[in-house]
């Protein structure tokens, strides 16, 4: 089986409900854990997305375009390219698209024990809301320090939700991301609109545009490059499978 699977951008064409929502799942076989939609809001529609109890499951909504708003009980935010993730179910929230139709990536993930007991621990504070310049930055020895111009932003931190993160690169061409592995680690890559680069994964190379996905297994070589007047942008989103390894202390290590 292969390590890695590609649905290349414009492969799900929208299907919209009487409500004006296209909710379309993307490589629904690659790991029982995730669930990924690729939507679509008509402008002026609304939409009430179902709700998870406390620490059953984690849902996160990764907004593409700029238009319109989230409305929960006690707060508003206006819609950037972003990341949300709602307080479970404790807070009713409403997604309104503004003058234009709104796209968004939508993922459902599961919790088990060890995400329960992580985050007994340790968690980040619900509801989250993201945009680029509000995360932290981080680089790492096949980026920056490489020589590469990829800036790294953490969208939610590893170990704050369980065994899931998210996360955002972005650079313009000619850069890199050069080739390593994650050993306890999948990962998802999703293209924001304006990303064009070849990945390289598991002995292949394949063009990513707007819209495309990658899954990618645990201890596979991967890495991206990108020419001039093209640019890496994407987001990515892990799983620590089994866990994260812990260290000495108790508390995960690296």
């Amino acid at each position: 089986m292969s390590k890695i699977r590609l649905l290349k951008g414009g492969s799900i064409q929208p299907a919209f409900d009487k409500n004006g929502l296209s909710h379309q799942p993307m490589m629904e076989n690659a790991n029982a854990e995730a669930k990924l939609y690729e939507c679509v809001l008509k402008a002026g529609c609304t939409w009430q997305p179902e709700l998870f109890p406390f620490r059953k499951k984690i849902q996160m909504f990764f907004f593409t375009n700029e238009t319109g708003y989230i409305q929960s009980e006690t707060q508003v935010w206006k819609i950037e390219q972003a990341v949300f993730v709602p307080d479970y179910d404790r807070e009713a929230i409403t997604i309104h698209a503004g003058k234009e139709d709104l796209h968004f990536l939508h993922i459902v993930g599961d919790l088990n024990d060890y995400d329960r007991a992580t985050m007994e621990r340790w968690c980040i504070k619900l509801p989250r809301y993201r945009n680029f310049h509000q995360c932290v930055q981080y680089t790492e020895g096949f980026t920056g320090d490489a020589g590469s111009n990829v800036t790294s932003r953490l969208l939610v931190e590893g170990r704050g939700c369980g065994r899931w993160s998210m996360g955002w690169n972005n650079g313009e061409g000619p850069t890199f991301i050069g080739e390593h592995i994650h050993k306890h680690l999948v990962q998802w890559y999703y293209v924001l609109p304006d990303g064009f680069f070849t990945y390289i994964a598991g002995g292949t190379r394949e063009d990513m545009g707007p819209g495309s996905l990658s899954y990618t297994e645990a201890n596979t070589p991967h890495g991206s490059e990108t020419p001039a007047g093209k640019k890496i942008n994407y987001i990515w989103l892990e799983l620590a499978t089994n866990g994260y390894p812990e260290g000495p202390d108790g508390f995960p290590g690296l």
